[in-house]
């Protein structure tokens, strides 16, 4: 059995282009409850799952990638994937840690976009949520570009194919109320 490390993006992007909905509800099952899928890294998993869940719907997505410079330095950036909506661009983060996503990660984003075109935001998905500390940080840090998804969040919106306008209704909310985290609620 391979792993991750050992394939390439572009076989990790054709196998997640061909899941299905359904497939992908049976995979967020699998990352929650921590059980491994062959060939695949849980980090890694997660990373396509999240991107897969917006190409799914047809919403325009670029797949993980590395940044290199022209100054051949190396790989600079690990990019989880894009989001493109409504005419915005989102930096995706994905994390499957056990422990709440921490501030470093929110961080490390703000210092991404820093690179970007000015308007350019970015989403932290995290399988366990976030400290209180992460939540903080987020909302008070100027201006307010990364959105939060966390657990109860993706329990919504994956298995009703809700993704890209989740999206949306957070970035309504943010803009409205200037709080990046907007829990879902169901009518179930």
């Amino acid at each position: 059995m391979s792993t991750s490390t050992s394939r390439t993006s572009r076989s990790m992007m054709e196998e997640a282009q061909a899941w299905k909905q359904t497939d992908l509800h049976d995979l967020w099952q699998k990352v929650k409850d921590k059980i491994p899928v062959p060939s695949w890294t849980p980090g890694k998993l997660f990373e396509y799952l999240v991107i897969r869940a917006f190409d799914a719907e047809g919403t325009s997505v670029r797949w993980p990638y590395e940044v290199t410079y022209p100054q051949k330095f190396g790989t600079m950036e690990q990019i989880d994937g894009m989001v493109f909506l409504d005419g915005r661009s989102f930096l995706v983060e994905s994390k499957d840690l056990s422990e709440p996503a921490a501030i470093e990660a929110v961080a490390k984003l703000r210092f991404r976009l820093e690179s970007r075109p000015p308007g350019t935001m970015a989403v932290l998905f995290s399988v366990s949520d976030f400290t209180l500390a992460t939540e903080v940080f987020t909302q008070f840090a100027s201006p307010l570009n990364i959105l939060l998804w966390g657990k109860s969040d993706l329990d919504i919106a994956l298995p009703h194919a809700t993704m890209t306008e989740g999206l949306r209704q957070k970035l309504e909310y943010a803009t409205a109320y200037g709080l990046p985290l907007f829990p879902f609620e169901t009518d179930e």
